[in-house]
């Protein structure tokens, strides 16, 4: 009884995080068409406002339940392990991709004046923060995949390394079609 409660918390702590990142990719949308400081001072009190409180609720649920659930029914198998360490860099990408860089934009928007100046438009449409998103929901997936199968650590870890390319791959393509788009436009 008590473990699928737990797990009943892991999982909605899943949700969570998702619910998290659905509500910073819109605001990072929101973000990236903003011209006018009234406008980005929306954005990133809808989105980091709600992230902010959500996603480390949710990240707490979830490390408390997993370790609970990895100390009385799993033990250190490969596939947990593997999951652990990659809910512990999929934060890290979280704190360092854009926790570091909406830190800085936030008292940017606050001092601006309208139209947003040029450099704050730049820092609101900063690709690592897409590329952020883009990495910790690939790992998010990668993990969900290690806990549905429970495979073996070596194919844990090709999992979550797939996955992490995969992230990448995604986050920077965006990047590279829109430079090709400029170059066909220019020439």
């Amino acid at each position: 009884m008590v473990y699928n409660l737990v797990l009943f918390a892991h999982i909605l702590g899943a949700f969570g995080l998702i619910a998290a990142y659905t509500i910073e990719a819109i605001g990072l949308r929101g973000l990236r068409g903003a011209t006018r400081r009234d406008e980005a001072l929306l954005w990133l009190r809808i989105s980091r406002g709600l992230v902010m409180r959500l996603a480390p609720a949710s990240l707490g649920v979830i490390l408390i339940a997993g370790l609970y659930m990895m100390a009385t029914s799993w033990g250190p198998r490969g596939w947990t392990v593997v999951a652990l360490v990659s809910f512990i860099l999929l934060a890290a990408v979280g704190g360092v991709g854009t926790g570091l860089r909406m830190a800085r934009i936030g008292p940017a928007v606050n001092g601006a004046s309208d139209p947003l100046p040029d450099e704050v438009r730049t820092a609101l449409r900063d690709r690592v923060l897409l590329l952020s998103l883009d990495v910790r929901l690939a790992i998010a997936v990668g993990i969900l995949f290690l806990m549905t199968l429970k495979p073996s650590a070596l194919v844990s870890v090709a999992v979550i390394v797939l996955a992490i390319a995969v992230g990448l791959v995604a986050g920077l393509l965006p990047a590279q079609r829109s430079r090709n788009e400029f170059r066909s436009a220019a020439g």
